[in-house]
């Protein structure tokens, strides 16, 4: 998508994201592929700020996971890709790379866009998706073994490139200070979500809900029928699988924060009267940094709303202002401000608050 958001917005610079990376409450990783101790020699983060003035002139980049947890800009920038539901939206990884700084022809498991903050980057791109893992042995990143490329775009700041799960890609830094936003999507295995599942169903589950067959008929007594495992199914299904029990996990697993989120909490709710003169003397309303909403629809104006994995059951004013808030990661105050009139809608917000889940602006 060439210049699709174009002029491109001032929203981090290369020497900022560096600046990220020797922060130790944040992931980073340098790659070198030729001047390190080894080809592409890898190092993990926190790094000491004189490394950089040490690095070869090229062929070196830095990556930075889960920047828009930290960087208020950052953050509010996902609001450009909010149609994707934002439960699907994993984090945004920023890399900076001097001339010919790259990370290797690789696959991702999930869907991203690769948006072009500063400079110039070269990418290639094979046109078929590679379903089975084959990558080059001995190394600290997976490199695949075999790449094809059958695409090349140069991108340039404010060019988009959008790259579905598991499409072979390489992109190469042409030229100095190339900074490449990475937008990466959910895409929990089956594996992930039938643990998340069960786990959740064996501490909610109690012994009351027992098998029995009551309409059993006679047969052979050494066999295990159909119409047994069909009623094994359904209790599975309508315990586990039922589709309220599968929205709630789903809405608290997904707004579940990161580890490394560290919100600022009030000692106290604030009162409504509070709220309400807070709405009324701010431009924004904005989520935190780190912080995850969602929503369940049930009723008309009814909703189940998820904040950090906290479910609340909320109803009328109370339940827009939470769908407003889960839409949006800035919305502009004077929106909200009749609805705050409303005593559950000023609790809500007051709630949150306290949560350090939103902070006016």
């Amino acid at each position: 998508m060439k210049r699709a958001l174009y002029p491109f917005p001032d929203l981090i610079t290369p020497d900022e994201v560096a600046g990220l990376a020797c922060d130790k409450r944040i992931e980073s990783r340098l790659i070198i592929e030729k001047g390190g101790k080894t080809p592409w020699e890898l190092q993990r983060g926190p790094f000491k700020p004189s490394l950089f003035s040490k690095l070869p002139k090229t062929h070196w980049t830095i990556l930075v996971n889960g920047v828009d947890r930290f960087v208020p800009s950052i953050h509010s920038f996902l609001d450009h890709f909010s149609f994707i539901p934002f439960w699907r939206i994993d984090d945004v990884m920023i890399s900076v790379a001097y001339d010919k700084g790259n990370v290797g022809a690789h696959v991702d498991n999930f869907d991203v866009f690769l948006v072009q903050g500063a400079g110039t980057r070269e990418w290639l791109i094979e046109d078929r998706p590679v379903l089975k893992d084959d990558f080059v042995p001995g190394l600290p990143i997976r490199l695949l073994k075999k790449f094809k490329p059958t695409h090349r775009w140069v991108l340039e700041p404010g060019d988009i490139l959008y790259l579905p799960p598991r499409f072979p890609h390489h992109g190469i830094a042409r030229g100095d200070r190339c900074m490449t936003i990475s937008v990466g999507f959910r895409a929990p295995s089956a594996h992930e979500i039938m643990n998340g599942l069960i786990s959740r169903a064996l501490a909610d589950g109690d012994d009351l809900t027992r098998y029995s067959d009551p309409d059993l008929k006679a047969q052979a007594p050494g066999e295990i029928s159909s119409s047994a495992i069909k009623k094994i199914q359904q209790m599975v299904t309508k315990e586990l699988l039922s589709e309220q029990y599968v929205g709630d996990w789903l809405g608290q697993f997904t707004t579940e924060p990161f580890p490394d989120v560290e919100l600022q909490k009030l000692r106290r709710a604030p009162t409504a009267k509070t709220v309400r003169s807070l709405v009324a003397s701010s431009r924004f309303i904005v989520r935190a940094e780190g912080a995850r909403f969602a929503y369940l629809h049930h009723r008309p104006n009814t909703v189940s709303f998820f904040a950090n994995g906290v479910k609340m059951e909320l109803r009328g004013k109370a339940a827009t202002v939470a769908i407003m808030l889960s839409d949006r990661i800035s919305i502009p105050s004077s929106d909200l401000q009749s609805l705050c009139r409303d005593t559950k809608a000023a609790e809500l917000l007051s709630h949150l608050l306290e949560m350090g889940a939103i902070v006016f602006d």
